[in-house]
Parts: structure tokens; C-alpha cells; sequence
């Protein structure tokens, strides 16, 4: 599963492990840092973006420093990786969200989800297939968990809930960079209820977001069915309000 849910904290760069030229002495310190977390991870989404893919050779021609510089700050490919991750989560927005009403809470995730993941298209393969082992977004999860539990979802719906979601949204963030037109050369005379099915959908990005609203609109519908009677129409879900979030991109001293 890709999850992503709200996080508003911010990374702090450490400094710099690569050696660079200055005034003729190829030892001397950079007066800035030619490396840290924070460019690692927006270089990487790049090339993410660009290729579909990341490998450290890539990454650290790409930042034109070698290899053995990058594990001054990250373990390896998995953790750039859970680093992509956390950009992506700190992007989308507050934590309060998960305090809403729960039919509130998803809307505003899948929203925001979705565009998170429109800008950076190619990393969608890379996290739907990379185990979310960090504990930061174990945290996440929990505040998502917490508010459908106090929704009224019985515990074994809950996951089943998430992901029927954010299987969705992964979707229609493809549909977001997908051509304009899906569904051509059609033959308004074998298939006329098609063709003009075809030109009542809205033009150009209107037709993604059309797309979503109703997908959206139905999975929530279909979530109602499952509340029990009476608990259906979405309430405030104290147990998730002051739950704290880590500061999974900053480096350590």
C-alpha cells in the first residue's frame, strides 16, 4: 500500500559530505553545502519523474558527486526511498485533517493525495511496490485508523477502507497525466450511445477531475452501507487531536 497521509513538518538540512574545489585547493571545505537530505530527495523525485526508476549511480550523477558521498546522509536506496515518501506526506498538508468527520477526513486525503502523487507521476510504481516499513508512517496510519474506528467502522473493514481508497486515487492521479483523449476514432455508427457519451465528458482536465469527483462520491456512498445505523452521516473523531508527527526528513546531528 502507497498511503499518504498529512504531515505539515518540515525538513532541516545538515550540511556537506562532498568534496569540492576552492581557490585551487581540491581539499578545502565548499562555502555551501553541495549535499544534503533535502536536495537528495527532490534529485531523486526528478529522476523518478524522468525515468520511473532510482539507482544510487544515477542519483549521484545526477548531483555530480560520487556514490560513497550519498551514505554520508541516507543507508541506501531504501531509505531515499522512505524519504520520497515523507516529502510527498509533508506536501499534502495538516494533520488536523484526521480530527474531521470521517466522509470530511477522506475527501480532503484523497484530494490531496491525488495531487501530490499528479505532480510526481513516475514514483507511483516505486512506493505501490516498496513496503512502508517507517515508523512515521505507521504513526500516519494510526490517526487514519483512529478516526474510522470512532466513525463506527468495525476494525476488520478499517484497512479494507484505506485501501479500496487509495487504490482509487492512484488511479486517478494516472488519469491526471494520461492524453486528453483516452477513447478515440470511434464509429458513430457502431457505437453511437458511445460517441455521444463521449461528447457530453468535459474537456481537457475537467474530464480527470470529473471522473474522480463521482468515483469519489461512490466510494464514499458505499462506505456509508457499512457504519452501523444511525452512525452514518460522519462525526468529529477526538481520538486522533493532538497526535504528533516525526520529522522523518532532517538530518541527524
Amino acid at each position: 500500500m502507497t498511503m499518504i497521509l498529512s504531515d505539515d513538518r518540515r525538513a532541516a538540512p545538515r550540511g556537506d559530505t562532498a568534496i569540492a574545489e576552492e581557490d585551487g585547493n581540491p581539499m578545502a571545505r565548499p562555502r555551501t553545502p553541495l549535499l544534503d537530505r533535502q536536495r537528495i530527495v527532490h534529485t531523486a523525485l526528478r529522476l523518478v519523474d524522468e525515468a520511473g526508476d532510482l539507482t544510487i549511480p544515477a542519483l549521484a550523477g545526477a548531483l555530480k558527486v560520487s556514490p560513497s558521498a550519498l551514505y554520508h546522509h541516507v543507508t541506501g536506496r531504501a531509505e531515499i526511498v522512505a524519504l520520497m515518501r515523507a516529502e510527498l506526506v509533508r506536501v499534502i498538508g495538516e494533520r488536523s485533517l484526521w480530527d474531521r468527520p470521517w466522509d470530511e477526513a477522506l475527501r480532503g486525503w484523497a484530494r490531496a493525495y491525488r495531487e501530490a502523487f499528479a505532480e510526481h507521476p513516475g514514483i507511483i510504481r516505486l512506493l505501490a511496490t516498496a513496503p512502508l516499513a517507517e515508523p512515521f508512517m505507521h504513526e500516519l496510519y494510526e490517526r487514519a485508523v483512529a478516526t474510522l474506528e470512532a466513525a463506527g467502522f468495525a476494525r476488520a473493514d478499517v484497512m479494507g477502507v484505506i485501501t479500496a481508497l487509495e487504490s482509487f486515487i492512484l488511479g486517478s492521479a494516472l488519469d491526471l497525466v494520461a492524453p486528453a483523449v483516452m477513447v478515440d476514432a470511434v464509429d458513430r455508427e457502431a457505437t453511437p450511445r458511445l460517441a455521444e457519451a463521449l461528447a457530453a465528458v468535459p474537456a481537457g482536465r475537467h474530464r480527470a477531475d470529473q471522473a474522480f469527483e463521482v468515483g469519489l462520491a461512490a466510494l464514499i456512498a458505499g462506505y456509508r452501507t457499512l457504519l452501523p445505523a444511525g452512525r452514518a452521516a460522519g462525526a468529529a473523531t477526538g481520538p486522533t487531536a493532538g497526535v504528533a508527527g516525526p520529522d522523518p526528513i532532517s538530518d541527524q546531528a
